[in-house]
């Protein structure tokens, strides 16, 4: 029995300082938004007036919205490149950077009689598209949204044509503020309440935290696709080691010939396809633009050689910088060809030259071995 009286004393002592962290005396812990409007109040997204009320039933004004907008994006900071003046907005104005912001980022359209009415109350289709607009969502058919809309309200028949789409996509990754008793009807043209407005973000935010969650994820884990597989890789943690002797196949733009091509000379060129391993990790993508350098450049010599040379290779980005993809690893090069007599011939009998004209497929052989990070497709010599 004293272990029951105890347990109930601390039960009591937890759920009250649970009540006593909120600092409003109109919000108490059986309230709908309770959970959402404690963690917007502990983020400093939002805040009630000054004594002890939150006003969860006030309407959002304009300027409210962006300024409680802005801070649940972590857009404080900003940097405003288009500036607004109106004549209801002064630069003294308690909203008045984060309306600039606000703007800046199309979360909020102005005005086009020179005023932008912070005053006016923000409406549940507002900010709905607002949310659909910023947040990864699913392109739905009309059909579809209007059966998960069907399907959620009972003023479905309110709901304007324009409007059936968004408010579909909203619906259908939960980030609407359903809030009793009316949690059944969408209420579109109602203004939004400050405890609606709580859920909203709330929503948000979980949106926001989960693509994050699973950008992050994309980043740290290796990358798959289709491609031009290459045996006998060597898989090291996130390391793959393509050993050398290795045949990468790219295409050249322009010409090159071990008869007229001489050490220096640039060629740009690109992988014929994704090179990746036999479990399809992306090794090389078919996307990165080589510069070549040729090093050296051998010609054929009858019965005893074919022609052939040796290249560096480096890669532009994607932000357009040089860099060494392939580092200083040395590569044989020798183009494909058709007439396997004359290959057999050119190749026992007098010794082959090649040409690499546009377009055209070259053979490029690994003289030592290359590692490459199959996350973020750094390569290392």
């Amino acid at each position: 029995m004293k272990r029951i009286i105890l347990t109930l004393i601390l039960s009591t002592i937890i759920i009250n300082s649970a009540i006593a962290e909120m600092p409003y005396s109109d919000i108490n812990h059986g309230f709908w938004a309770y959970k959402q409007i404690e963690t917007l109040l502990d983020e400093g997204i939002i805040s009630g007036e000054e004594g002890s009320k939150f006003r969860p039933s006030d309407y959002i004004t304009r300027a409210e919205f962006a300024v409680m907008v802005i801070k649940a994006l972590g857009q404080e900071n900003l940097q405003i490149d288009t500036m607004y003046t109106f004549e209801d907005v002064s630069v003294n104005h308690w909203a008045y950077k984060s309306i600039l912001r606000a703007l800046n980022l199309d979360i909020l359209k102005p005005a086009k009689d020179g005023y932008f009415y912070p005053n006016d109350y923000i409406t549940r289709s507002e900010v709905i598209t607002f949310l659909v607009n910023l947040l990864k969502t699913e392109d739905i058919s009309k059909k579809d949204a209007i059966t998960a809309l069907q399907n959620a309200y009972a003023d479905f028949d309110d709901i304007p044509d324009w409007f059936k789409v968004t408010a579909g996509k909203a619906e259908v990754i939960n980030v609407i503020a359903k809030e009793p008793p009316r949690q059944n009807y969408l209420d579109y043209d109602k203004y939004v309440t400050r405890a609606q407005m709580a859920v909203f973000l709330a929503n948000m935010k979980r949106e926001t935290d989960s693509y994050t969650a699973e950008k992050v994820k994309e980043e740290t884990s290796p990358k798959i696709a289709e491609g031009i597989m290459i045996e006998n890789v060597l898989l090291d943690d996130d390391v793959a080691v393509l050993p050398a002797k290795t045949v990468l196949p790219v295409i050249i733009s322009g010409q090159i010939s071990t008869k007229d091509s001489k050490p220096g000379q640039m060629f740009q060129a690109k992988f014929a396809n994704n090179i990746v391993d036999d479990e399809h990790h992306l090794l090389l993508s078919k996307d990165i633009i080589l510069i070549g350098k040729i090093l050296d450049s051998v010609d054929g010599r009858n019965f005893i050689r074919n022609g052939e040379m040796i290249f560096e290779l480096s890669a532009v980005n994607n932000k357009n910088l040089l860099t060494r993809i392939l580092g200083v690893a040395q590569y044989q090069a020798r183009p494909t060809e058709s007439n396997k007599f004359l290959k057999v011939t050119q190749s026992v009998i007098k010794g082959r030259e090649f040409t690499a004209k546009d377009g055209q497929i070259l053979y490029i052989k690994l003289y030592k071995p290359l590692r490459v990070n199959i996350v973020t497709q750094e390569v290392f010599d």
